[in-house]
């Protein structure tokens, strides 16, 4: 384990950097809005690099990705730097009295996982806010969010405007699940039975041409899995497989849930796809509102809460 830097040897304006980074996935962009010269935040990055131990960013075709060690740093730095310009120029906002709708676009299963601990929360601390959940739509929410109709966007997708920001929550592993007993998965599974067994399929964009890790994965290996029934939402994806043979790609965490585990069995995947990584994206604008400000944090705390 390498050795912890003193605290007194830390550059704390380099996390600034490493923050609008992984807002903006792009160098030169973030160099504007930091003020900065682009060899400036290069040579900011290196030194992180040098920090964490971590590439932390690789080249893409419109900037940059982070690396998983990258995500994993991200919320914590985030929060620690919201916290700390809450503190020198606090909030102008009365959140006990705080009477604000948030309108915030997801797809079921992030519903189905957020809304308790969410709600449980946003209530407990500003009793007469109120959530207002939308479906999630990649060709429309990104939209939604640059006209102002929802606030923020819990996806997958990542939108590409450069006045939409997004961070990573957290990222999931997939799991095949089946009824309890069922015979493909007494057994170690392999890529064969996956790939003939008849499947239950997500599809929560409800494009037949909508992307799919698992089945880009698949084609990249020239293979195809044998699809039999396609959904848009998971809320009744568990009860379908509990009364059929089917089997069924799903995040590790919905398939694992105390519910969901009274009605499936998961396995390991037999290929190699990486985690599913939900993200939370917003319009720049809110950054200089409190109230959204504040509700990103009560986000970022229920993402939180299953990592």
């Amino acid at each position: 384990m390498p050795d912890q830097q003193p605290l007194s040897r830390v550059d704390f304006n380099l996390f600034n950097v490493f923050d609008v980074v992984m807002t903006e996935r792009h160098v030169t962009r973030a160099a504007e809005r930091l003020d900065m010269t682009q060899a400036a935040v290069s040579n900011a990055l290196n030194r992180l690099r040098r920090q964490f131990q971590d590439q932390l960013f690789v080249k893409a075709a419109r900037g940059v990705d982070p690396t998983p060690r990258a995500m994993e740093l991200w919320p914590r730095i985030h929060k620690a730097l919201v916290e700390l310009r809450g503190t020198v120029n606090p909030p102008d906002v009365d959140v006990a009295n705080l009477e604000q709708r948030f309108r915030i676009a997801m797809v079921d299963i992030s519903v189905l996982l957020f809304t308790s601990h969410l709600y449980r929360r946003v209530h407990e601390l500003s009793p007469h806010a109120s959530l207002f959940f939308v479906p999630h739509d990649p060709a429309l929410t990104g939209a939604r969010l640059m006209r102002g109709e929802v606030d923020f966007a819990i996806s997958i997708d990542l939108p590409r405007a450069a006045v939409l920001q997004s961070m990573p929550l957290f990222s999931d592993r997939l799991v095949v699940a089946a009824r309890h007993g069922h015979p493909l998965l007494e057994r170690k599974l392999s890529l064969a039975d996956f790939c003939e067994a008849p499947q239950l399929a997500i599809n929560a964009a409800g494009h037949e041409d909508a992307p799919s890790l698992i089945d880009d994965a698949l084609a990249s290996l020239e293979l195809k899995r044998n699809v039999c029934l396609s959904l848009n939402h998971y809320s009744v994806v568990t009860k379908i497989l509990r009364d059929s043979d089917l089997i069924a790609v799903l995040p590790e965490r919905f398939a694992t849930t105390p519910d969901a585990r009274k009605e499936v069995q998961v396995r390991p995947l037999p290929l190699d796809v990486p985690n599913a990584v939900l993200h939370l994206s917003w319009h720049q604008r809110s950054n200089n509102l409190p109230a959204h400000q504040w509700m990103k944090q009560r986000l970022l705390e229920a993402a939180r809460a299953f990592v």
